[in-house]
């Protein structure tokens, strides 16, 4: 199957561009960093680190946003052909919207600042925070969400639909998960068949011959 960009709707421009966007930026860009400096003899330093080294945990939630979103432009481009019980807008939507807040977590919460003084004469300063980078991851993320959105309103899914058919895909795993039979249980044994005694021949003897003829 060959790309073809002509059968790609705007939704899923915006979704692609926005994939895109959030891996360079993550990659590519400067999340958080730090700076030093000196009077003395105009030593200075500074130390940054992109999104993907500064965020151990959280950058895997952003990695899979944009795997996903443009494993969704490939299947409208006819690159590949996926069948998923959800929605595929309302995955991307919903991937793109836990990224933003994640990320608009990290802005709230991670620490910034600066100090500044003077010791036996030689003046300092430094500062530490969030750098562009994590500015512009945020917009890419949002691009995702509304990405998503536009694709579901352009297949014509409501949040409802997309709620029935979270419910049928959790049912159906269930389901599948408890119809295989169910395991003999433990410590519970088959009976044998009871063997049938001996035939005692007439005359008592019992070493199993016919008895002899008179």
């Amino acid at each position: 199957m060959s790309f073809d960009i002509s059968r790609l709707r705007r939704s899923d421009r915006i979704i692609g561009i926005s994939a895109i966007a959030l891996f360079i930026f993550m990659f590519f860009f400067k999340w958080y960093g730090g700076s030093a400096s000196s009077s003395v003899g105009g030593v200075s330093f500074s130390t940054s680190a992109n999104g993907w080294h500064t965020f151990t945990n959280s950058r895997w939630i952003w990695l899979l946003t944009i795997i996903v979103a443009l494993l969704a432009v490939a299947v409208d481009a006819g690159v590949l052909k996926i069948e998923s019980p959800v929605h595929p807008g309302a995955i991307v939507a919903g991937l793109g919207a836990l990224s933003t807040v994640l990320i608009l977590y990290r802005i709230v919460h991670h620490p910034s600042g600066g100090t500044s003084g003077t010791i036996a004469g030689v003046h300092y300063s430094s500062s530490y925070g969030i750098k562009i980078g994590i500015w512009l991851g945020l917009i890419a993320a949002v691009g995702v969400t509304y990405g998503g959105y536009l694709r579901m309103q352009d297949d014509g899914a409501s949040l409802s639909d997309v709620h029935q058919q979270a419910s049928s895909a959790v049912s159906a795993i269930t389901a599948s998960g408890g119809s295989s039979g169910a395991a003999p249980t433990a410590g519970t044994e088959t009976a044998a068949p009871p063997i049938p005694p001996p035939v005692t021949p007439a005359g008592g003897a019992s070493s199993g011959e016919p008895p002899p003829s008179q």
